[in-house]
C-alpha cells in the first residue's frame, strides 16, 4: 500500500466559472491557470504521483508547455492513472477536501464523484 498527499491552489481571476472535480460551476470569477485550473483533480493527480515517488504534477504537465494550455484536467488525471496502473498499482480510495466559501459544493459533489470514479 502506498499513500500520497496532494494539494493545489490557484488565484481567482477573470471569468464566469470554475472547474472542480471535472464539473463546470458557475461563479463570479474564474481561476488563473495554464490548464482548466481544476484544483480537485490537480490535487488528486499530485497525490497519486507522490504515492509512487513519480514527482509532482508540475513535472509531468509543466505550465510553460503549450501542449497543456487550457488542458482538461480529467485528461491529465487519466494520464496519471495510466502511469499508476503501469506500475502495477490501483487506486482503492481517495478522500478529497475542498475548502471554499463559494460556490456551494453540496449540489455538485455527486457529479464530481462520478467524474473521478
Amino acid at each position: 500500500m502506498r499513500i500520497g498527499h496532494g494539494y493545489d491552489v490557484h488565484a481567482f481571476g477573470e471569468g464566469d466559472h470554475i472547474v472542480l472535480g471535472g464539473e463546470r460551476l458557475a461563479h463570479t470569477r474564474g481561476l488563473v491557470a495554464h490548464s482548466d485550473g481544476d484544483v480537485v483533480l490537480h490535487a488528486l493527480s499530485d497525490a497519486l504521483l507522490g504515492a509512487l515517488a513519480l514527482g509532482d504534477i508540475g513535472h509531468h504537465f509543466p505550465d510553460d508547455d503549450p501542449e497543456f494550455e487550457d488542458a482538461n484536467s480529467r485528461r491529465l488525471l487519466m494520464h496519471v492513472m495510466a502511469k499508476i496502473r503501469a506500475g502495477g498499482y490501483e487506486l482503492c480510495n481517495a478522500d478529497i477536501t475542498i475548502i471554499a466559501q463559494a460556490p456551494k459544493m453540496a449540489p455538485h459533489i455527486f457529479a464530481m464523484r462520478q467524474n473521478i470514479a
